[in-house]
């Protein structure tokens, strides 16, 4: 069974991929841009048909895994097809702009698919009662544990302020305010205590941590949804997927949280196989939901070789008037770190798993 989810999950990538390269390709033949070739996987082709029409040729590979779709003269850094009229840069930079971010697009459209799907499937939740913040541990030598905080405490309050899925923005606002040490309220069992502990800040974060872990949540039950809150439901995760992804690189590049946290395609692998085994279906469409947005918002990123720098010189083009010489030589430069980035990630992510 390993093995089907395995392939499940290269099928994921292949599929993501396959999309990306597809935003391009339609806006590319819909804005009058030619495509040099298209194809779906990579390796050793399958099965080759030439457009004489489109000036295309296309391409199905024997690996399953994404694709491409390359432009004339795209990144022609000797200057050889550079009087091509077909080539990509002779096209007028909003014709351009869109064919590059339409790739993103279609990702984040693949994600809100897939979303809905889910909550066809799954039905709707709706929560049925209030917020519990309940400590799953407690450090040894923490705030928490000198003021007696125990594992199941549920906790109420902070300063007489009620805690419902807010406590480490209380825990900052209280800090920042003072040094002082604040009152907690916990309900231990069916009696409230009240418990007196001192935050600490954290280098690494920047917050005010008493040394706990704690779940959060609410009771909530599945319900079969009408078509419009199916869609918001979809909506309302795929924007929540875009902001998670969006803080944690920002953490990432600014404070270097989750460094060691970050997975490559071996370690996504194994997520995708693990959440496909326990959730089949619906854990399966909730992967591609995050990993579909995630791959929408990172390639939109201004790095070299990612089409979020091609956006980047694009706009700079249109405000110099005239493009930038050494273009090319910088994506060029960018997918070499791209690539032996991803190869220390995926080394990483196999010495994980002994």
């Amino acid at each position: 069974m390993t093995v089907i989810y395995v392939l499940l999950a290269l099928l994921m990538f292949g599929i993501m991929i396959t999309v990306h390269e597809a935003g391009h390709f339609f806006a590319a033949r819909l804005t009058g841009i030619p495509v040099k070739e298209f194809a779906i996987g990579f390796g050793p082709s399958i099965l080759r048909w030439n457009s004489k029409k489109h000036e295309t040729k296309f391409f199905l590979r024997a690996i399953p895994m994404g694709g491409y779709c390359m432009f004339y003269a795209e990144d022609d850094i000797k200057g050889e097809e550079e009087d091509d009229p077909r080539a990509f840069g002779k096209y007028s930079v909003g014709k351009r702009l869109i064919t590059i971010v339409m790739g993103a697009v279609m990702n984040i459209v693949l994600a809100f698919v897939a979303a809905t799907l889910f909550f066809a499937l799954s039905g709707v939740p709706t929560v049925t009662g209030a917020y519990e913040t309940v400590v799953q541990s407690v450090n040894e030598s923490s705030p928490a544990q000198a003021a007696g905080m125990q594992l199941a405490d549920k906790i109420t309050a902070v300063n007489g302020v009620p805690v419902t899925d807010n406590l480490s923005a209380l825990l900052d606002r209280f800090g920042e305010a003072s040094d002082e040490p604040v009152l907690i309220t916990v309900a231990r069992g069916t009696e409230l205590t009240e418990l007196t502990a001192t935050p600490l800040k954290s280098e690494d974060t920047g917050h005010y941590m008493l040394g706990i872990t704690v779940n959060v949540g609410a009771p909530v039950v599945w319900e079969k949804g009408s078509v419009g809150e199916v869609i918001s439901s979809a909506y309302n995760v795929c924007v929540n997927a875009a902001k998670s992804v969006v803080t944690a690189f920002r953490n990432l590049i600014f404070r270097g949280e989750g460094a060691g946290e970050v997975a490559g395609v071996v370690g996504v692998t194994q997520m995708i196989v693990e959440e496909t085994r326990q959730g089949q279906l619906q854990g399966y469409l909730s992967m591609m939901i995050f990993i579909s947005i995630n791959l929408g918002i990172v390639n939109l990123f201004p790095f070299p070789g990612l089409d979020g720098s091609r956006l980047l010189f694009l706009v700079i083009e249109a405000l110099r008037g005239k493009p930038v010489k050494k273009e090319a030589y910088v994506h060029a430069f960018g997918m070499i770190l791209l690539v032996g980035l991803m190869l220390l990630i995926t080394m990483q992510d196999i010495l994980r798993m002994f």
